[in-house]
């Protein structure tokens, strides 16, 4: 008698047919995670970056009486906040004379935040029409003056 080793080649096909079905069902959430593990992760950058500033502005107007105080790092002539040394934000954040925060904006190669309020939320996200450059933006946001004004 003859006796039966391994895997018939319909065998392997069926469980490597169940195996993909299973990938392919499991890949989109499996990816769905992801954008939103990186969305949550720059929207918390973001947050970091207004509280910083926040503090900043605080620090400096004790010292300074600088007017709609502008930090940015990508303005010439604005203070960059001292972020995490791996942060590849830009960032642009313009104070009123009040202290609110007049205009935000925050970008990444994937992602932009620009708002005129101080509260970020995951809503305020975009991903798309980020073709327009953040220097553009930040110098809407950080207005450089004219020796007139």
């Amino acid at each position: 008698m003859k006796s039966k080793k391994g895997f018939t080649l319909v065998e392997l096909l069926a469980v490597i047919a169940i195996l993909a079905i299973l990938v392919i069902i499991a890949l989109p959430n499996i990816l769905n995670l992801y954008r939103n593990a990186r969305k949550n992760v720059f929207v918390e950058e973001a947050q970091n970056v207004l509280r910083t500033a926040q503090q900043q502005y605080l620090q400096d107007s004790l010292t300074s009486t600088t007017s709609n105080p502008c930090y940015s790092n990508t303005v010439s002539g604005k203070t960059a906040l001292d972020l995490d040394a791996k942060s590849t934000l830009k960032y642009a954040v313009q104070f009123a004379v009040d202290g609110t925060v007049d205009a935000i904006h925050v970008s990444d190669s994937n992602y932009s935040i620009k708002l005129t309020t101080g509260s970020i939320k995951i809503e305020d996200l975009k991903s798309d029409g980020i073709a327009e450059t953040l220097e553009a933006v930040s110098a809407t946001a950080c207005p450089t003056k004219s020796d007139g004004d």
